[in-house]
């Protein structure tokens, strides 16, 4: 069985995952945990957006969703992509906009036949704004620490719950500790969603 794995990490928590010598960040990790995969980062369906729209603008998610769905819908019915293991890192809150967004991965999971599994990566508080404030993140992702302590204040993380989700705190964890704990997890999920 494929698998569509889903890296769903929150936005209070997951920029804690940019690390200064990027030890930490979830693309080192899958990069060292599943190597013949391909990885969809967050940014790469974000950036074009933010060329034409500000966040705060009204066309800014219909905008998002748009490529965000358009890409999902094409992973999912391509057959030159069938055999490829896909991972995504986003990060989406239980409000509607982030419900709506995780229905997009579900959808394109359901289409494909494969199993999405959620790993929520996370970091304590002081190592999420030292991470942050990093000078090596992009330009459009957070670096404004008072919006990072209202999203860790406010937000709650979309869950899926169940069997297929895994949370795991990054604070003190290497690469290789991480993507080991990750792969142990990812074995004994799909063991089960076999049998």
């Amino acid at each position: 069985m494929d698998i569509l794995e889903l890296v769903n990490t929150r936005l209070r928590k997951s920029y804690c995952l940019q690390s200064l010598r990027s030890l930490t960040s979830p693309i080192n990790i899958y990069r060292q945990l599943l190597p013949q995969t391909k990885l969809l980062d967050n940014h790469q369906l974000i950036d074009p957006v933010a060329a034409v729209y500000e966040r705060g603008m009204p066309e800014y998610q219909g905008l998002r969703r748009y490529v965000r769905k358009g890409i999902l819908d094409s992973i999912a019915t391509s057959q030159s992509l069938r055999d490829v293991t896909w991972i995504f890192t986003d990060s989406q809150s239980s409000g509607e906009v982030g419900a709506t967004a995780v229905a997009d991965y579900i959808h394109a999971a359901q289409t494909r036949g494969s199993l999405l599994i959620s790993v929520i990566l996370t970091c304590d508080g002081d190592e999420n704004v030292r991470r942050m404030t990093s000078k090596q993140r992009g330009k459009t992702k957070l670096n404004d620490v008072s919006i990072l302590l209202d999203i860790r204040r406010d937000e709650d993380l979309y869950r899926f719950g169940g069997k297929a989700e895994l949370e795991l705190d990054v604070s003190q964890l290497s690469v290789a500790s991480a993507a080991q704990t990750i792969a142990e997890f990812i074995t004994k999920t799909t063991f089960i969603a076999v049998e």
